[in-house]
């Protein structure tokens, strides 16, 4: 599905208008019924319902909200946090419908704001109705008192497009934001609510498209998704284990065992059909134990333990044998094996994945990826991300999904930002944002099953772009799989990888319901 930004969302309400002869009116009154049909299949019509008005059009959103849910005679009081002479025409003509309807309505001022702490814990449910996209600025006075009076009510609390306070492009908190427990948004989810913080005060999302024309919600215009699932390649019968794919895998060193392990071992449980291990010959005899399915191709060693520059025709040679190439997980830092990543990186012929430490080695010349002839992607997460932009983590998680596109078209290459809802963004300048996976998944080792993920899904079938979105996608559901059956609670690495053929399992299976699952409903 596609995911809007603020202009993008404002742009295709101004082609509904003028293109498509659906005005203002019809958007406001099919928004505002949406909203009121998620109140009345959740809450009774016993209960009551306090709308939270603002000045806009969100305000007016809720006005409508606020009639529909009375005309199925639910007990309605509206809370209007705006000037009534300073409203637009369209928001006037629904406040006066509301009076017409008998509603009650209050104007809340900064005189008399405490009263909604002391009247809003009364009401059963609580439309939040305040702000929606347009907010530009962090809530101050009436309105930051009106949000913490809807957060310290204890009602169930439902958002008109957008929780109030939300930065509706970045995700971030302005000064204060509601918590909802449910967000019906309109014509198109907003990147705000897809991404931390915002995905968490949002609540349950649901999309209403109001009316839109197919043509605006499927707009090519719009370059930013939600990563959706793909149908696996199918596994034929008369196939062998070239025909899934061989990966080869330069990692490891004599410090980190588990890296190189994890990535070239989920290659397998991904999938994948072939998997070769280039590591430092000390830890051969160990990994072996552990992952004895993969090949090892033993390297010699740096007096450190990490893998000399000696290698480099051999590690070449290797690579033309290969269908995809993976650098960097526990790689280690040592200026001899810096020398030899920088020095492959350009003259491997395959696609590539650069993660871990083969990414703060990128970091000292980013440059050497413009000259490679294949797809690459690189795995970075924000203090990775860091050091390969110069820009302050903060600011990164600020500013995820803009930082990651960036990138990719600075570099050339694919960017997996990691992190809660991991940012996917390729060099045409489209980007996915991922909904599987889960807190559980933040753990040592986590990286390295997503590396080898990506390479299985290269390695069955898919495109490199499809991969790169499946390998995060499978990385994800295999997380939440190992979640349900152990608890998030000491999921480990191990378990993530352990979990991938079953994860590979409910898709091929299972398809509609994961993608159901992993997709946000459209209320209808």
């Amino acid at each position: 599905m596609k995911v809007a930004s603020s202009n993008e969302i404002r742009l295709l309400d101004k082609e509904a208008v003028e293109k498509y002869g659906i005005s203002h009116e019809i958007l406001m009154e099919n928004a505002g019924a949406a909203v009121a049909r998620l109140i009345l299949h959740t809450a009774s019509e016993e209960d009551t319902v306090a709308v939270i008005a603002g000045p806009g059009n969100n305000g007016g959103d809720g006005l409508v909200c606020a009639r529909h849910l009375a005309s199925h005679g639910m007990d309605v009081h509206v809370y209007l946090v705006a000037d009534p002479e300073r409203l637009s025409e369209l928001v006037k003509k629904n406040l006066d419908r509301v009076a017409l309807a008998n509603i009650p309505v209050e104007k809340v001022t900064e005189k008399n704001v405490e009263e909604l702490q002391d009247v809003l814990p009364f009401y059963d449910v609580i439309v939040d109705a305040l702000f929606g996209t347009g907010l530009t600025r962090p809530l101050e006075g009436v309105y930051k008192e009106a949000v913490e009076a809807i957060n310290d009510s204890g009602s169930l609390v439902v958002s008109v497009d957008i929780p109030s306070g939300i930065n509706s492009d970045t995700g971030e908190v302005m000064g204060t934001a509601v918590k909802a427990d449910f967000t019906v948004t309109f014509g198109l989810p907003k990147i705000g609510l897809l991404l931390y913080p915002g995905a968490e005060y949002a609540g349950e999302i649901l999309v209403s498209h109001i009316s839109y024309p197919r043509s605006l919600i499927e707009d090519d215009r719009i370059k930013v998704e939600t990563n959706d699932p793909l149908y696996p390649p199918p596994r034929q019968p008369d196939t062998h284990k070239g025909d899934y794919g061989k990966a080869l895998f330069i990692a490891g060193s004599k410090r980190y065992y588990g890296a190189p392990m994890l990535a070239s071992r989920s290659f397998l449980k991904a999938g994948g059909g072939y998997s070769r291990l280039a590591t430092v010959s000390s830890i051969v005899p160990f990994l072996a134990i552990r992952a004895p399915e993969v090949v090892y191709e033993e390297l010699e060693e740096t007096s450190s333990g990490t893998i000399s520059y000696r290698n480099l025709e051999k590690i070449l040679k290797l690579t033309e044998a290969s269908d995809i190439v993976a650098i960097g997980p526990g790689i280690g830092l040592d200026d001899e094996t810096a020398r030899l990543v920088l020095e492959l990186i350009p003259r491997i012929n395959k696609p590539l994945i650069i993660d871990g430490d083969g990414l703060t080695i990128l970091a000292r010349d980013t440059t050497i990826l413009s000259t490679r002839k294949y797809p690459t992607v690189i795995t970075p997460h924000p203090g990775e991300m860091s050091r390969l932009t110069g820009k302050p983590i903060e600011e990164i998680k600020k500013s995820r999904l803009k930082t990651a596109l960036e990138v990719a078209q600075k570099l050339g290459s694919y960017v997996v930002l990691k992190g809660a809802h991991t940012v996917i963004a390729t060099p045409e300048g489209k980007a996915y944002i991922n909904l599987t996976g889960n807190p559980g998944m933040a753990t040592a080792g986590s990286g390295d099953v997503l590396v080898g993920a990506i390479a299985g899904m290269y390695g069955i079938g898919y495109g490199f772009e499809e991969a790169v979105r499946m390998g995060v996608f499978v990385h994800g559901l295999a997380g939440d799989l190992a979640a349900e059956s152990i608890g998030m609670d000491g999921l480990t690495a191990v378990s993530i990888m352990n979990f991938l053929p079953r994860a590979m399992k409910e898709l091929r299976e299972n398809f509609e319901r994961i993608y159901n699952e992993n997709s946000l409903p459209v209320l209808v």
